[in-house]
């Protein structure tokens, strides 16, 4: 048996994938699984015994036409595409898999033997209906425990105590960002309360909003003297993986770092505004989400309204308390 699974380009996609491999591998442990996979997410399924080759997803024309030779060259049984682009279903349908599966996406999905509907949006849900579709029963709720990462895998010098705060929104993503300024009040209430550092996160776009929360804490503190760490741009996924396995607390947007943290069990507290949680919150029991009901919700970042309210109405104090009770039940 020859399956491969053509996965979605982002960090919390990739996530919300795993319990479906867990599924392919425990429903066929002989078989050969392969994933097709954008290069900067490759290392987070090294060493996993849920996959056998990772092929990087390529960029350039000429790479892709290649991988297209070579997926249809292996012969696969089953090809599962989690992906509705024209290129991944192009793909597929390029493959000659015996049996092709997917979502829904006129005229593209045509290749497509097997087809599911999104509802509401990319989650590990939807997956498992869709494996649910080729008569596969899912053999895991959620995907906590699924990321082989270990925690000795970061390099970087952290503190013994610290809570790892993922603050920035990519440029398409503002809609889910929190303001700097009450990040920063927050981590300083972190530290004088759990003595809890804090150590900011992201890739390289959003390093001026990291930048502008470790000004507002140094403003803050005032002499106290609360540090602040910030490795934005500076870890692979692998070492930030390992990096919020050891920390004590994670505080961020809906993000796929809020997902990587919800992956490894540590505990999370999530912001929640434009998107929906019961499709894409945190999926381990130690967490909370902080966020508002307004009529308006969820928009999925199509918004009009300019302000973001759903956003903007989360206070300091309310997050401070989400974070407390996870903090005060582990015995902090």
């Amino acid at each position: 048996m020859k399956i491969c699974v053509i996965h979605l380009n982002q960090i919390g996609d990739l996530v919300f994938s795993l319990p479906l491999l867990k599924s392919l591998r425990d429903r066929y442990p002989g078989a050969l699984i392969h994933s097709v996979v954008k290069p900067p997410l490759n290392e987070l399924l090294r060493c996993s015994p849920l996959v056998d080759e990772v092929l990087p997803k390529p960029g350039r024309l000429g790479d892709k036409i290649r991988l297209a030779r070579a997926l249809r060259a292996r012969g696969y049984d089953l090809l599962i595409c989690l992906a509705r682009s024209e290129e991944a279903l192009l793909l597929t349908a390029l493959s000659g898999a015996r049996t092709r599966a997917g979502f829904e996406r006129f005229p593209w999905d045509r290749a497509l033997q097997v087809r599911e509907v999104v509802v509401g949006h990319n989650c590990w849900r939807n997956n498992a209906r869709l494996i649910e579709r080729l008569g596969i029963a899912p053999s895991v709720e959620g995907y906590v425990g699924l990321l082989p990462v270990e925690s000795h895998e970061c390099s970087a010098e952290v503190p013994e105590n610290y809570v790892v705060i993922s603050a920035g929104a990519s440029p398409g993503r503002l809609a889910k960002a929190w303001d700097e300024e009450k990040f920063s009040h927050l981590a300083v209430r972190l530290y004088e309360r759990y003595g809890l550092t804090p150590v900011l996160v992201g890739a390289g776009d959003t390093k001026e909003s990291n930048h502008l929360i470790t000004r507002g804490i140094s403003a803050l503190a005032q002499g106290r003297g609360t540090p602040v760490l910030d490795l934005t741009g500076r870890l692979g996924l692998r070492e930030l993986a390992a990096l919020l396995m050891r920390a004590r607390l994670f505080v961020g947007i809906d993000s796929g770092v809020m997902h990587l943290a919800s992956a490894v069990d540590i505990p999370v507290v999530a912001l929640f505004g434009p998107t929906d949680p019961a499709f894409v919150g945190p999926q381990n029991d130690r967490s909370a989400v902080v966020r508002h009901e307004m009529p308006c919700m969820p928009c999925y970042l199509n918004t009009t309204c300019g302000t973001v309210e759903c956003m903007r109405r989360l206070q300091v104090d309310e997050v401070m308390d989400a974070c407390a009770g996870l903090m005060d039940e582990s015995g902090a």
